[in-house]
């Protein structure tokens, strides 16, 4: 192995910030060798995923962001070296200012940071054996996540501060002359506008003042929003908790801490919604004044690094185990067949051996899935007519569908061009789907494969959908549907959805779902049409 060149030392992060410090976990001395010899190669992905995040970070010259993200690779790095946050906060520090400064909104920066996860994390679990994944997977997610919430604190930190000096303002405010009232409460709406949150003033839990951040997070106009009662914007679950905590704020208690709650707009839509409220008085009596923080993709960010961090520790196991077990299984399974062919044996021992050799193959089929979700996931796309792909599929499934008499109705729409897909993994999404909807419905039951040009948010896209009569799903189930390891069925894994889900994400759409109970289920493929 050729030594690498030696490569220039990278700028200087700023100084740290004087206060106590956290431990994080440190990384083993072996992947931070790894990293210095990467490090070009890291940061150069890094700066052009960065580049395509927003039209904010598009509009920043490369020098700038490969500036930054070297300063931040740099505090990375010495954070996961020596489990001090010290070089995390001076960065925090400087790119708060540098960002919002040029007007960045929270979740535009939180990617970012998160890039640097999403880049090492399948380079890690390629390494061993120069080093054990699991410890420096675990001081990179502490890393980045000590990193995303450093630099939330510090985003409402910097608004309350905003908040605090106008309402301190404002009471001096309401002793002067009507002429200057009138003034104050034009600056007052100015500053409110221009907050990227959500602001919302609340007394006698009835909106009396919310900024256009907090309508537009709530789907409502200004006149749908002021007046209302507050709880008719939280989640009817969540409203006896935020009741609570307001009315211990209108008591004289401390300020509260942050609070997450459900929210509900005005088209029934969900989000996780985050507010630190406090109360004053503004000479009419007590309010309370708060900021709303729409959280939702800071809350799913979370559940994918725990979801990512668990699917890499099941990718850890299988492979250290898939050896031992392919090997034993394989050996089983040749020789029941060997048994199961001999004359001298009676029909029912030669259907027992039969059955063993069924239960070997199924083992065998866990192991696959097991190691199909845990690897990374790459695609070879091609162009393809989609519609090609999917009769294949149908063509095979054919024979089992005559066996239980179920009824096949093909609505593929015609002239639908070609698209760039990887063939194979579009086949494994639909027969997990396909599979699914066989084992849903009764025999004689039927099953409905429609493909189509649709329109979604970001442009054109295809969408193959796969509908059945069957029993349908408990809102329960649904929310657990693509859980890997979720299953209702005797002999499922539980791992079908995931990787049909993984595949659809990988091409750059998503799965919808639709089910009633008693009246069946609706899966739908949604891929772009790239150019």
């Amino acid at each position: 192995m050729e030594t690498p060149a030696a490569k220039p030392s990278p700028p200087a992060v700023p100084p740290p910030v004087t206060e106590a410090l956290a431990r994080l976990p440190r990384a083993p001395a072996a992947c931070i060798r790894w990293l210095d010899e990467f490090r070009d190669d890291i940061v150069s992905e890094w700066v052009d995923r960065v580049a395509r995040l927003s039209p904010h970070y598009r509009a920043r010259s490369t020098e700038e962001l490969s500036m930054t993200i070297s300063q931040s690779f740099q505090a990375n790095r010495l954070a996961m070296e020596s489990g001090s946050t010290a070089p995390l906060d001076s960065f925090v520090e400087f790119i708060t200012r540098l960002r919002l400064e040029a007007g960045f909104s929270l979740s535009e920066v939180q990617e970012a940071f998160d890039l640097f996860r999403v880049i090492l994390l399948p380079r890690i679990m390629a390494c061993p054996p120069l080093f054990a994944p699991l410890p420096a997977l675990e001081s990179l997610s502490a890393v980045v996540s000590y990193q995303i919430h450093r630099f939330s604190d510090k985003f409402q930190h910097r608004h309350e501060e905003a908040i605090r000096r106008h309402a301190e303002n404002l009471k001096k405010e309401v002793a002067l002359r009507s002429r200057e009232l009138a003034a104050s409460e034009r600056q007052h709406k100015t500053l409110v506008e221009e907050i990227n949150d959500g602001y919302v003033a609340v007394q006698d839990m009835r909106v009396a003042l919310a900024n256009r951040a907090f309508c537009e997070m709530h789907q409502a106009t200004w006149r749908q929003t002021v007046s209302q009662p507050f709880l008719d914007f939280v989640a009817p679950e969540d409203r006896d908790k935020v009741l609570r905590v307001f009315r211990q704020t209108l008591a004289g208690g401390p300020a509260s801490p942050v609070l997450e709650y459900l929210r509900i707009d005005q088209q029934g839509q969900r989000g996780v919604t985050e507010i630190r409220a406090r109360a004053v008085d503004l000479g009419q009596g007590p309010v309370i004044i708060g900021i709303c923080r729409d959280i939702t993709e800071r809350v799913e960010m979370e559940r994918k690094v725990r979801e990512s961090e668990h699917l890499a520790y099941v990718g850890h196991l299988t492979a250290s185990l898939s050896h031992e077990l392919r090997n034993p299984l394989s050996i089983i399974k040749v020789n029941l067949q060997v048994l199961s062919r001999q004359d001298y044996l009676p029909s029912v021992d030669r259907q027992r051996l039969e059955m063993a050799v069924t239960e070997v193959s199924r083992l065998e089929g866990i192991l696959r899935q097991l190691l199909d979700v845990a690897k990374p996931l790459a695609l070879n796309p091609a162009p393809h007519d989609p519609n090609a792909v999917v009769q294949g599929c149908l063509d095979l499934l054919r024979p089992k569908l005559a066996e239980r008499g179920i009824r096949l109705r093909r609505l593929l729409e015609p002239d639908l061009g070609e698209l760039m897909l990887d063939q194979g993994k579009l086949e494994q999404a639909l027969f997990n789907l396909l599979l699914n909807a066989m084992d849903a419905v009764a025999d004689g039951g039927y099953i409905t494969v429609r493909s189509r040009e649709s329109q979604t948010p970001d442009g054109p896209a295809w969408e193959l959908s796969v509908r059945d009569n069957g029993a349908g799903m408990s809102p329960e189930d649904l929310a657990q549907i693509f859980t890997p390891f979720f299953t209702k069925k005797v002999y499922g894994t539980g791992l079908g959805l995931t990787n049909v889900k993984r595949i659809a994400e990988a091409h750059g759409g998503g799965v919808a779902v639709e089910s009633t109970p008693g009246k069946g289920s609706r899966f739908s493929l949604i891929l772009p049409r790239h150019p």
